[in-house]
């Protein structure tokens, strides 16, 4: 019969064995094509469906340079898991297809090969991919090296070497994690982090830009957004939970096991139990360890071929720096490293998710144990794992664990003879714990006699929902805990017997008798750094602001005048004597002076103050203005700038210095957990900002300025304090620049700080030390609320 030309190919193609070489090359262009999107879909996996499309096109749009292989080369990429070096494997790739082999049919169509394919020699399975020798110029990309052991890795890195040296147009570019083959170091190109607007960039487009996520100014959760395994893993756990349901700390613990759960690293058990020896010894000396001095050599293979574990030069590193908190946790859990260690005023922040993530995945009554040791040892720790982990769930039973009531998992603390008594307990000892923590401060947080907590009143309606407990007062009980009827919420308060008393919903959720019980501490902690009014050493100079302050308002009574420079000491002793004899007469008094009170504690902490005080007269501690107020407007106006920098620079210092002896007096075992003293010693640079002398609209002059940590200095020298004077509109553009360089605080704080100069109050170092401890102590959950000092 008859038959056409084309007919007659068919035949003969369906009769002869298939190759590369049959496919025409528009054909072959369009499967390359095809198969790099399909390859970059895999990797979008978990990329809602919605959003692939949009994720593609944002990595088409990524302006960062492609990496370079030379022809006739090895090149190697090696980074650790998810770190993006398949997707840098991918646009090379790319680049070869749409830039080199699409407008050049001289250039071969790339070739991308999965090591774990390749079954017999690099060269063949080239050769197959081809159909022929890459004799023309070829780009070839060998992934995922560490799939396959380190003995065949090396295998197909010597058979790249000697596909490069036969055919010198090709170029081969392999990808592994460290470990995995030997990669000499000129063949070596390492993957850089991603910077954080990059993976913020990304996470938007997967999101989709109306998506709300706070809190990526956090440094753990900037961490998250330094690769693209993590910036998938934080959108899709987000997509899954939304923003609003899910903390901080389930989301990072949330990312370690859904990682592992899809990588599924294979290892044996020697290996399992070397990971939280490891993440112990990472976080404790704050980098890499020593890899020689860790474990034997082949547990070191073994901890490589996970993947979870990086080793190179000699260190050993976590992939992801979640799985170090992540293991961590697994080590406090079993006791490898005590939470007190691990909870410790040094140790803490390094610490801090591992102990979120032990607590919250540990089983009721070893949670309870936890936090009973949490609090006892660091009071900011115990509270900044509260406010991690301590989520209501309705319906929950409350959960004694206490040998004052019912062993935790008992049906319910009001199966006893004593639920009131069993209750009280139960709280009462959370209470006893926070009040151990802190030391000398608790002293002025609850009632005490004698320097022991106040014997507790406590009621229990019928319905065990309401419960009322009261501090007694001295000698009225007999006993720690004693049922009182008169504490029920609808009788008069029993003031003659009872400091207090507090009625309340019985709490039911876990750990909610240490919210409980921290709650009520901190709101006396609360009227105490308002007032401004926590202890510092005597010749501090925020006791010689406050000394100041309440000798200015008891000799005028209130009424305003000239500004004083000095005051007798004799008319103020004898002043605050006539108002000691009252103070001790009395409960407790109060004298109100224009807006502002004086009590008894301010009277009796006055009096205490000036036996020590030297000389005649009290002077103010900041010097008198040096301009004339006539026709001024603000007292801004009647300081001069060279005044009002040096005021400044001296405010400044005083602060810190401030600050440092609140925190060592008041909460020593708080230590890095507060913000600021994380980075103590401390210096302040920044620049006075004066407006023009006669300009009439501004309300004030204004400080700018960073606080960092100063590595020359030790702990107790008097703080560096670098301010410069620049007046309006002259301010150099360079100054924001110099201000926010970064700088480390792990517990997040504002890099610059503003601060409007009040010239003339009484308490200029009083309120700026007390608005940074404010600030540090909301960050931990002991302030409900943020505090201002506006005078």
């Amino acid at each position: 019969m008859s038959t056409g030309t084309d007919d007659l190919l068919d035949r003969l193609t369906a009769l002869l064995p298939f190759s590369a070489r049959s496919r025409s090359r528009a054909q072959a262009l369009s499967l390359a094509a095809r198969s790099s999107r399909a390859r970059s879909m895999v990797r979008l996996r978990s990329t809602p469906a919605d959003r692939v499309e949009a994720a593609l096109v944002w990595r088409t749009e990524q302006a960062d340079p492609v990496v370079e292989v030379p022809a006739g080369a090895l090149r190697v990429l090696v980074t650790a898991m998810g770190a993006g070096k398949s997707e840098e494997a991918e646009r090379w790739w790319s680049e070869g297809l749409t830039q080199a082999c699409a407008p050049d049919a001289q250039v071969e169509i790339p070739v991308w090969l999965e090591a774990r394919e390749v079954t017999a020699s690099l060269a063949g399975a080239v050769q197959e991919a081809l159909g022929a020798d890459p004799v023309r110029e070829c780009r070839i990309v060998v992934d995922n090296l560490d799939a396959v052991s380190p003995k065949r890795a090396d295998q197909l890195l010597t058979d790249a070497r000697h596909l490069v040296a036969t055919w010198p147009q090709a170029r081969v570019l392999a990808t592994t994690r460290p470990g995995a083959g030997s990669v000499d170091q000129t063949e070596r190109l390492d993957v850089a982090a991603w910077p954080v607007p990059r993976g913020w960039s990304l996470l938007r487009t997967v999101l989709g830009e109306d998506y709300y996520l706070p809190g990526l100014d956090a440094p753990e959760m900037q961490q998250l957004l330094t690769s693209p395994l993590q910036v998938h893993a934080l959108a899709s756990r987000l997509q899954a939970g939304g923003d609003a349901q899910v903390t901080r700390r389930e989301l990072l613990s949330g990312l370690a096991r859904s990682i592992l759960e899809r990588e599924r690293p294979e290892a044996s058990r020697e290996v399992w139990e070397n990971l939280p020896r490891l993440a112990t010894e990472i976080l404790d000396q704050q980098g890499p360890v020593q890899a020689a001095s860790f474990a034997r050599q082949n547990v070191i293979w073994e901890l490589e071929q996970t993947g979870i574990v990086v080793h190179d030069g000699g260190l050993l590193r976590f992939a992801l720096p979640l799985f170090e908190q992540h293991f961590a946790a697994q080590a406090l859990q079993d006791e490898v490293t005590l939470i007190e260690t691990a909870a410790g005023s040094d140790h803490f922040p390094r610490w801090r998710y591992a102990i979120a993530f032990a607590v919250a995945t540990a089983t009721r009554e070893d949670a309870e144990a936890f936090l009973l040791r949490l609090a006892r040892t660091n009071p900011a720790a115990a509270s900044w794992v509260l406010e991690e982990t301590a989520q209501p769930r309705h319906g929950a039973h409350p959960a004694p664990a206490s040998a004052n009531g019912p062993a935790a998992g008992a049906r319910s603390w009001d199966d006893g003879p004593e639920p009131a008594l069993a209750l009280g307990g139960w709280l009462r000892e959370a209470t006893l714990a926070w009040l151990e923590g802190v030391g000398e401060l608790g002293l002025l947080l609850a009632p005490h006699h004698q320097g022991v907590l106040a014997p507790w009143g406590v009621f229990l309606d019928q319905e065990h929902q309401t419960m009322a407990v009261g501090h007694a007062r001295e000698g009225v009980l007999d006993a720690d805990l004693v049922v009182q009827p008169e504490l029920h919420p609808w009788e008069p308060f029993p003031i003659a017997r009872f400091h207090d008393r507090y009625c309340f919903a019985v709490p039911r959720e876990n750990l909610a008798r240490w919210v409980w019980a921290r709650d009520r501490l901190r709101r006396q902690l609360a009227r105490q750094v308002i007032n401004r009014t926590l202890p510092v050493p005597p010749d501090s100079a925020l006791a010689a602001e406050r000394t100041w302050f309440l000798a200015q308002l008891i000799t005028a009574k209130g009424h305003s005048g000239r500004p004083r420079t000095k005051i007798s000491l004799d008319d103020l002793r004898a002043e605050v004597d006539e108002l000691m004899t009252h103070v001790e007469s009395t409960v407790r008094s109060r004298w109100h002076w224009g807006r502002y009170t004086v009590d008894s504690d301010d009277v009796r902490w006055l009096h205490g103050q000036l036996q020590h005080l030297p000389g005649d007269t009290l002077p103010n501690p900041r010097p008198p203005a040096d301009r004339s107020q006539d026709g001024t407007r603000y007292i801004w106006q009647t300081y001069s700038p060279a005044l009002t920098l040096s005021i400044t620079k001296d405010v400044v210092r005083d602060a810190l210095t401030g600050y440092r002896d609140l925190v060592q007096r008041n909460f020593p075992r708080f230590g890095a957990a507060l913000g600021l003293y994380s980075i103590f010693p401390a210096r302040a640079e920044g620049v006075v900002i004066m407006p023009q002398p006669d300009d009439t609209d501004a309300y004030s002059a204004t400080v700018a300025y960073t606080l960092r940590h100063d590595g020359d200095a030790h702990m107790q020298d008097a703080p560096t304090v670098d301010i410069d004077l620049a007046e309006e509109p002259n301010v150099p553009g360079s100054l924001w620049d110099r201000l926010q360089e970064e700088h480390a605080s792990v517990f997040h704080r504002p890099s610059v700080q503003y601060e409007e100069l009040s010239t003339g109050l009484e308490r200029q170092a009083t309120n700026l030390a007390y608005s940074w401890l404010a600030r540090d102590l909301k960050a931990v959950g002991w302030l409900e609320e943020p505090v201002t000092f506006p005078e």
